[in-house]
């Protein structure tokens, strides 16, 4: 993956195999050199409305993972054995992620000195037993990304892929899970590396090495699952991080000649024009629309304006003022709206969601927030998370974020973006970041 991936500090990992669901207190408790609170920036829990949909999956402050129903009526420690915060030496939980059908991965660091070991591990619902899929002794996971679909032909086995720093480089790591098997293997090494899937999860994009202009090793890849071959996209790749296959399979987005492109259509289609900053996109949940923007700057990641193309007419359509600082943005899960980070200024410490709604024309703003280090983390490399992870509830309601105040304190809270302006967003826990379940 990217080099701003690697800001993060080195990790270890202990076990945790046999760990079960248990119940949480409505807060976590903190257990770990707690930071003495000013009792101006204490909140009262705010609970959401009954009949909301989907699962929260939250970082807590004492760096375990916790999972909240969308209503607050039922919340579950999935782990309990973490002895640091969230990046503090010791054990602690700081990525996680879910399947399409409710799985729920996490990983694990432990931090002593120079030494880094990092565990994945995988729980299929509340109250059942956590396995551990992944291990390794010198370094951590840096990224989760659940197959879209079942195997094939297999409806209860799973693939996850996740990347994890090795000596050769990025590795991308392949794990099948069927009953009591589980099976771990190497696909490829890159560095940076980037990877989509094809949404029936036989095949997958990658890109690795970065830039063609900077690196002649760069390169754009597909991976055949089934037969184990790569394929050479013969096109260097140009200034983008992740490749994105469409969620309906009719062809993926890449960066050639500096030109964002839709690439295995029986009609390439360039949607840019050529540029050497970064470009970045999202397609629609439909796959009719693809979001995308451009650089502010060639080493910049930040972006602007936003543009939304429609291919089925053909036609682009801006929906941010020149003079915003994008930091991401993400479809809401019914493909109505494009919620995006934008920064202040250029020396600004503060973000602020927005919401376009394409079907009113409307652009909405909602409270400003100093990020978490995990917020900051994941947005650095957005349009890959966008892929993989949610922000938005499953209902298009809610959007989560987790901020950081002058005392370092770092909590978890959603914005209703069907209340009123005045609503003050709802306070979740004490934590690092928050990401939505699929359903």
């Amino acid at each position: 993956m990217a080099k701003q991936l690697f800001f993060v500090a080195a990790f270890v990992a202990v076990a945790l195999i046999g760990c079960q669901f248990q119940e949480a207190p409505s807060a976590p408790a903190i257990r770990v050199n707690p930071t003495p609170l000013d009792p101006a920036n204490i909140y009262d829990p705010t609970p959401m409305p009954r009949g909301t949909t989907g699962q929260l999956a939250y970082i807590g402050r004492d760096g375990n993972v916790y999972v909240t129903s969308a209503d607050g009526a039922s919340s579950f420690a999935v782990t309990d054995d973490a002895t640091a915060a969230p990046e503090h030496t010791g054990l602690s939980y700081h990525r996680v992620s879910w399947s399409p059908t409710g799985q729920l991965a996490f990983a694990s660091v432990l931090r002593s000195g120079d030494m880094a070991q990092g565990n994945l591990y995988v729980v299929d619902a509340p109250g059942e037993p956590v396995r551990q899929v992944g291990q390794s002794d010198e370094h951590f996971i840096i990224y989760i990304y659940w197959s879209p679909m079942p195997c094939p032909a297999q409806p209860d086995c799973r693939r996850l892929a996740y990347l994890i720093e090795e000596d050769e480089g990025i590795a991308l790591r392949l794990v099948e899970l069927a009953a009591d098997r589980i099976e771990n293997r190497l696909l490829g090494l890159g560095q940076p590396f980037y990877f989509s899937w094809l949404a029936n999860g036989q095949r997958m994009v990658w890109h690795t090495g970065g830039t063609h202009l900077f690196n002649p090793e760069a390169r754009l890849r597909l991976y055949d699952l089934e037969l184990g071959r790569e394929e050479l996209v013969d096109h260097p790749p140009g200034s983008f991080l992740a490749p994105a296959w469409s969620p309906q399979g009719d062809g993926w987005l890449g960066v050639s000649a500096e030109s964002l492109r839709r690439f295995g259509h029986e009609q390439p289609l360039t949607l840019t024009t050529p540029t050497h900053n970064h470009i970045v996109f999202s397609w629609s949940p439909s796959g009719d629309r693809i979001a995308y923007a451009v650089g502010l700057g060639p080493d910049e990641l930040i972006y602007g304006p936003l543009h939304i193309f429609d291919l089925e007419s053909g036609e682009t359509m801006r929906i941010t003022a020149p003079s915003f600082r994008l930091v991401s943005f993400f479809w809401s899960p019914d493909g109505q709206k494009i919620a995006y980070l934008k920064q202040g200024a250029p020396d600004a410490a503060w973000w602020q969601w927005r919401a376009y709604d394409l079907t009113r024309d409307e652009d909405r703003g909602f409270t400003a927030f100093v990020p978490s280090a995990q917020m900051r983390f994941i947005m650095s490399s957005f349009n890959q998370y966008a892929q993989s992870h949610r922000f938005w509830s499953p209902d298009s309601r809610y959007l989560a974020y987790a901020d950081r105040d002058s005392v370092l304190v770092e909590r978890v809270w959603l914005i209703d973006t069907w209340a009123n302006k005045w609503a003050d967003p709802i306070f979740i826990s004490e934590g690092t970041v928050g990401i939505w379940s699929w359903r």
